[in-house]
């Protein structure tokens, strides 16, 4: 068959009126809005509308934030980005906002970082897990430290702990953007964790790259920044070896100074009565939260109860308590049935951004 027949039977496009691209029911639907606004009088539908555009989303700090406010992707609204009711914190349909937002990272030749963008937002609010911050139950966060070394109890923090615990990766693990990824995707907000120096370096030697109070600042922060290309979507940094870098002022300043500048939060997760992480932030004007509890001095079952029963004291007392741990299975089994039974005792488990001052 020539061209010039084969051309014959093909159909102009058909054209259509503004109408006819529209199903008849989205018609009829558009017809009873109409009679609606008019029948119906202005406040009822102004505060229907009100009722339908507001979130209490703990996504700023907990404040109350407007729909039009939340995170954006091609100037759409994240729709994803839900608040959960009060009566289930750890819904597990929560979604946290995909990582890396293009607004909130920097590339360079070396890999990405995180930054505060032109317009003042910050990563700890947007890779925050989002927290009804109408719940004014005493608030319970607790922080996994040390994951990402060992795949099978990584894996098991992650997919049976309840999605509102924090969870923190090592920045020495090979596959520390993977685990934080997924994590993520499984509702838990992460911390990416730094190494540094500790009392009894260097017969205690956190590896190649972990701060020391030897080198000059310029030399630390190249080895934190080489750390913080290895992840992405963390809300904030931690360490939980440093504990003579945790407690010199002077190294440690200009650490937090850089991480502030990027618009990350810090987590201080007290491995030395002597750390000034919360004093050097609040100099700073930092996002800070600081553990309460340890929980893993022993682990036990006995003394796991009694450390969670302390952690719930100091948060009945004082309205917040922050309990830190390294995963175990007896400690995540144990944390599991606790969770459960928050509810009924009258106090909220939340995600540690929920508990930064």
């Amino acid at each position: 068959m020539s061209d010039q027949t084969h051309q014959s039977f093909t159909l102009p496009p058909r054209r259509e009126t503004f109408l006819a691209r529209y199903p008849r029911n989205l018609k009829m639907a558009a017809t009873v809005l109409i009679l609606a606004c008019v029948i119906l009088p202005p406040s009822f539908i102004r505060g229907y509308l009100h009722h339908h555009k507001i979130a209490e989303v703990h996504i700023l700090g907990g404040e109350p934030v407007d729909m039009a406010n939340l995170p954006t992707v091609g100037g759409k609204v994240e729709s994803d980005i839900k608040a959960p009711s009060l009566n289930d914190q750890n819904d597990r349909s929560v979604k946290l906002l995909a990582a890396p937002d293009a607004r909130i990272n920097q590339d360079d030749a070396l890999g990405s970082l995180p930054r505060t963008s032109e317009d003042g937002l910050r990563p700890w609010q947007l890779y925050a897990r989002p927290f009804n911050s109408a719940d004014k139950r005493p608030r319970i966060a607790i922080v996994i430290v040390g994951l990402g070394l060992s795949r099978g109890i990584t894996d098991q923090a992650i997919s049976q702990l309840p999605p509102t615990v924090t969870l923190s990766f090592s920045s020495d693990s090979p596959v520390v953007g993977a685990w934080g990824q997924r994590a993520r995707q499984d509702g838990h907000e992460i911390l990416l964790q730094i190494p540094s120096e500790p009392f009894d370096y260097p017969n205690s030697d956190p590896g190649p790259d972990t701060l020391l109070t030897a080198l000059p600042n310029s030399d630390n922060l190249e080895r934190l920044l080489k750390g913080m290309r290895r992840a992405t979507g963390y809300v904030g940094i931690t360490s939980v070896v440093g504990t003579r870098f945790t407690a010199d002022t002077n190294k440690l300043t200009p650490m937090l100074e850089a991480m502030n500048q990027r618009g990350l939060m810090v987590f201080d997760a007290r491995s030395t009565p002597h750390s000034v992480v919360g004093d050097v932030a609040r100099n700073l004007n930092m996002p800070a939260a600081i553990a309460t509890q340890k929980l893993d001095s022993d682990l036990s079952p006995d003394a796991i109860t009694e450390a969670l029963g302390d952690l719930e004291k100091t948060a009945r007392q004082s309205g917040r308590a922050i309990g830190v741990t390294s995963a175990s299975p007896v400690m995540i089994a144990q944390l599991q049935a606790w969770a459960n039974t928050l509810p009924e005792r009258g106090i909220a488990l939340a995600p540690l951004t929920a508990l930064v001052q």
